[in-house]
């Protein structure tokens, strides 16, 4: 029988079932079937097949910024990710699934999260903007910004894990090998020199690249 933990499905349901390989959910039928699937059945393999499909482009952002968490639960980065976006990320009902950018979180940490947020377009990239947040408790001159932009479309992302200091205020996400004139879902997160605290990621907004 399948038990539902963590933001997704364990063991069997019906004749599928579901269980964690090498940090990824997989889903697999048992035996051959001749029942369809269920309404439940096809709508737990969507919302997977959605939160999969977007996490695999980020994933390496996402080993950075669900690194604490991941040690903390003793699991891999892309546990507690995929379990936070499966279950927040995702809205509509089936068939009508889709993601909701401005609920994904791409990091996890108890960091002050950064505010007065701005992103725009530039010839080389995406500029971001941020307050300093000068004599915040939890906050430090040296953290380094982490940058993403994600673009639908192309099912691609750009990003960096150790940016800017906090204190500059701006940093220039580099945008290589993408075509002009798709737009971007962007984040920004930040992260302490030794690692050992993070921000939760915040969505800045859609641009046009």
């Amino acid at each position: 029988m399948a038990t539902f933990k963590n933001g997704y499905w364990h063991g069997k349901l019906g004749k599928t079932t579901s269980y964690l390989l090498n940090g990824v959910l997989v889903t697999r039928l048992i035996g051959k079937s001749k029942k369809p699937p269920t309404e439940l059945q096809k709508a737990v393999r969507l919302r997977t097949k959605l939160v999969s499909a977007l996490l695999f482009p980020v994933k390496e952002f996402i080993e950075v910024g669900y690194e604490r968490e991941a040690r903390r639960l003793k699991l891999l980065p892309q546990n507690p990710a995929f379990s936070y976006n499966w279950k927040h990320a995702v809205i509509g009902k089936f068939p009508k699934l889709k993601i909701d950018f401005t609920k994904l979180r791409l990091s996890y940490g108890h960091m002050p999260p950064p505010v007065n947020l701005q992103v725009v377009a530039s010839d080389e990239g995406l500029v971001f903007n941020w307050g300093p947040q000068e004599g915040v408790t939890g906050t430090h001159w040296s953290d380094q910004v982490m940058l993403l932009a994600y673009f639908p479309k192309l099912k691609k992302s750009a990003y960096m894990t150790a940016g800017a200091s906090r204190y500059k205020g701006t940093d220039l996400l580099v945008v290589f090998d993408m075509e002009h004139g798709h737009f971007a879902e962007t984040y920004i997160a930040f992260v302490s020199n030794d690692r050992k605290s993070i921000s939760n990621s915040v969505y800045v907004g859609k641009v046009r690249w």
